[in-house]
């Protein structure tokens, strides 16, 4: 393809050259940035767009004692104030507003009635960040039913509200085939545990919701009374969650706070966890 210039002879004006040199270059010179941008603005753009990949996958901590010994039961003891302000150990539930048929057509005032595990990240109020909550609602164990036929009684009717203490028995599903589970395992996220890391530690504030009289009672660890500055710290139970080469599991920190106990259980080299929680009361 040929291309025709017509140049002005005004430019030859004054001049006794004959002839113009036009230099021709074969280097190309880029005329804009297309190139640059879209290299370095828009693809890096597009990846900070783009959401990065996160692993959601959650695993089952289960409860063990001294990091060997497997946990058959774990049991929340719920103790409340009476009226005058002094704490009831045990709480039945007759103490709290159920009777005998709530419990033994199992009303909605019953089943209904649960606590909340909350846990935080932290104990700190100002800082902590809430990671997960479990909610465990009424139920009965073994030992709240009668095991016999007498007069007055009959074998596997509930007993009486006075006589069966407000707690919440959770128990190892691959020990026990019939019973309530539920809290029995601590779910996190897997990408957070490597072997032989450090524990990562949650800290446990319950809540007791009854939905018999609509009151919603927080508790605390220990049986006594505190200022306030004070009382937001007496509220929390240390679990410690860790993973070694065989599993995931956690334990509780008896050192931590008071109301954590093992016990020896009736299954053979298992042991019973209890927790006790109270009625928060302060000064």
């Amino acid at each position: 393809m040929f291309v025709k210039h017509q140049i002005s002879t005004n430019i030859l004006s004054g001049t006794t050259a004959t002839t113009i040199n036009i230099p021709i270059n074969l280097q190309y010179q880029l005329v804009d940035n297309g190139e640059l941008i879209e290299r370095v603005f828009v693809e890096s753009e597009e990846q900070k767009a783009i959401n990065p990949i996160l692993d959601y996958d959650k695993v089952r901590f289960i409860p063990i004692y001294n990091t060997i010994i497997g946990v058959d039961s774990i049991i929340y003891n719920i103790n409340f104030l009476d009226n005058n302000g002094v704490m009831m150990q045990p709480t039945y539930y007759s103490n709290i507003g159920f009777d005998d048929a709530d419990i033994k057509y199992n009303k909605n005032y019953f089943k209904e009635t649960y606590i909340t595990l909350s846990f935080y990240d932290s104990d700190n109020p100002l800082t902590q960040n809430l990671v997960t909550e479990i909610d465990m609602f009424s139920h009965l164990s073994a030992s709240d039913y009668y095991l016999t036929t007498t007069t007055t009684t009959i074998a596997g009717q509930p007993k009486p509200a006075n006589t069966i203490p407000v707690s919440f028995v959770i128990l190892n599903p691959l020990t026990n085939m019939t019973g309530y589970f539920e809290g029995y395992h601590i779910y996190d996220y897997k990408d957070e545990f490597s072997i032989n890391n450090p524990p990562k530690s949650l800290y446990m504030k319950a809540t007791y919701v009854n939905a018999k009289n609509g009151k919603s009672t927080k508790l605390m660890v220990e049986n006594n009374q505190y200022p306030i500055n004070e009382l937001i710290y007496k509220q929390y139970t240390k679990y410690d969650l860790f993973r070694t080469t065989s599993g995931f599991y956690y334990n509780l920190d008896t050192t931590y706070s008071t109301n954590v106990s093992y016990s020896n259980s009736s299954n053979p080299n298992l042991m019973d966890l209890t927790i006790n929680l109270y009625q928060i009361q302060s000064i």
